[in-house]
């Protein structure tokens, strides 16, 4: 097994700290719509400005069953001493936009720094991107401008959606992500569809086996090496 303790993950000199392609042994399978479901709280229940989604189908964030996919990244994981702790589908309609964001993944018991959102942390994703889709990241102008919202599931456990206003931030990169990706989505980020067809995501959260912590991107840089590019 990989041992990152001897990483070397002095990498604040690089300029894309956002987003590389990763080379996969493997093809994904573009989930089905049948297999999808919504992401729900009981705030969504009296309606926000933000999260009211009315319909399946509407930009949202959404749950999936995606066995084979599953199986196949479970496998590509576990040769890093890796696992996924939760997977979503980020869904962006034509013509609209995911706001700036934080992928929240720190209510389990193992994630560390629960007030320190903006972390690094990395995911593997990979876009079914449409004509002139990307993902774009966000630098704060304030960092007091972040807002954390807490939802509520109908058992009763609570979880944070932490975002900004997009003109109290400055865009520092961009990029299509048309290839399994590993992706910076510990910083804000949004996702930008300018076309007539949808764009969506499927998105694994990466932790570490040897001591239960996330994946931050500057890890996964040195713990994919070569099978990474720009």
């Amino acid at each position: 097994m990989v041992n990152l303790n001897s990483a070397d993950h002095n990498y604040k000199s690089l300029e894309n700290i956002y987003h590389r392609y990763i080379k996969l042994p493997f093809e994904f399978v573009e989930p089905d719509w049948k297999d999808v479901r919504r992401t729900f709280s009981e705030e969504q229940k009296k309606g926000s400005e933000y999260y009211d989604i009315k319909e399946k189908g509407d930009t949202d964030v959404y749950f999936c069953h995606t066995p084979e996919n599953d199986e196949k990244v479970t496998e590509f994981l576990d040769k890093f001493n890796l696992f996924y702790d939760s997977k979503l589908v980020f869904y962006t309609k034509a013509n609209e936009e995911i706001k700036v964001h934080i992928d929240n993944n720190k209510e389990e018991i193992y994630s560390k720094k629960v007030d320190n959102f903006i972390d690094n942390h990395a995911k593997l994703n990979i876009t079914w991107e449409p004509n002139g889709g990307k993902l774009r990241w966000w630098d704060l102008k304030n960092d007091k401008d972040l807002k954390v919202d807490t939802h509520t599931t109908p058992l009763g456990k609570t979880w944070n959606v932490i975002w900004a206003n997009q003109n109290e931030c400055d865009m520092v990169y961009e990029k299509e992500i048309n290839k399994p990706s590993i992706v910076n989505t510990g910083r804000p980020h949004s996702t930008y569809n300018p076309s007539k067809e949808g764009r969506l995501t499927l998105s694994y959260n990466l932790v570490k086996k040897n001591n239960l912590e996330l994946l931050s991107f500057f890890e996964a840089l040195w713990l994919f090496g070569d099978l990474l590019s720009e």
